[in-house]
């Protein structure tokens, strides 16, 4: 029985249901299905565009937006970023030399999810699924300078901030002022904060939503990578190769078009 008073919730909800169970519909098929008017339905799916619960694909028809994975704990679908990520990942890896890595937020902890190394014998180490700390990595640091405003800053308060080297940050003062610096550069260091002798510069991937989903990283021992590197030649190959991922997840999931009109069923 639907409490009075609220029909415009209800015909939010089952159009995001509708959608959710039936990826790939048009406006009009929505419309047909949920036997609503053209108007109406438009006005339910822009609001739930502008919130990031629908998308549009790159043919114009709606799907499951990002933050449905929000609230399910996940930002972007995992195998499409890898997909994704790979061929450029690889790119990467040749032009620096070094190990290059693609990471994401799970909780408080940041997640390997795709790792290609060196081919030098001596290179930064990581594992697939390998989970690391937020605070002491360039991955780590540059995805909670680029997390919404207020969502970053309250992952830091809840961070024990354990100590691995003598430069690591373990003052939430301090990590708070360090993601202005961050954001300002648009890419994140790591001179040996979680293990001594490894640097590492690390820039954000950016959804549809403009939201950070993920991190693309490039490091190496600092014999053969200076900090000079890292905020030069490196910090440019990284933030090139996550806006190249970046644009990819734009292109396949673009936002809605406040102008486009719908047809009638």
């Amino acid at each position: 029985m639907e409490i009075p008073g609220a029909q415009s919730v209800y015909r939010v909800l089952d159009v995001l249901t509708e959608v959710s169970l039936n990826p790939g519909m048009t406006a009009g098929e929505v419309a047909k299905s949920m036997n609503l008017t053209a108007p109406t339905t438009h006005r339910l799916l822009r609001v739930l565009c502008d919130r990031g619960f629908v998308m549009q694909n790159e043919s114009g028809k709606y799907v499951a937006g990002p933050q449905m994975r929000v609230l399910a704990g996940d930002r972007v679908d995992h195998a499409m970023l890898e997909e994704i990520g790979r061929p450029l990942l690889a790119q990467l890896r040749d032009q620096s030399t070094e190990t290059v890595f693609l990471a994401v937020r799970e909780g408080l902890q940041l997640t390997y999810r795709v790792v290609m190394t060196s081919s030098y014998s001596v290179q930064m180490y990581g594992e697939v699924g390998q989970q690391i700390p937020l605070h002491a990595t360039s991955q780590g640091k540059v995805i909670l300078a680029f997390l919404p405003p207020g969502v970053g800053e309250r992952i830091i308060d809840q961070l024990e901030l354990p100590r691995y080297t003598p430069s690591t940050i373990t003052s939430a003062v301090e990590l708070h002022e360090a993601m202005y610096e961050i954001r300002r550069d648009g890419y994140a260091v790591n001179l040996e904060e979680r293990e001594l002798g490894v640097r590492s510069v690390a820039a954000p991937v950016l959804d549809a939503q403009g939201s950070v989903v993920a991190s693309v990283c490039v490091g190496g021992p600092i014999f053969r990578v200076s900090e000079e590197d890292l905020r030069g030649k490196f910090a440019d190959m990284v933030c090139a190769t996550a806006e190249a991922i970046s644009a990819e997840l734009l292109r396949r999931f673009k936002p809605i078009d406040p102008t486009d009109e719908l047809t009638a069923p």
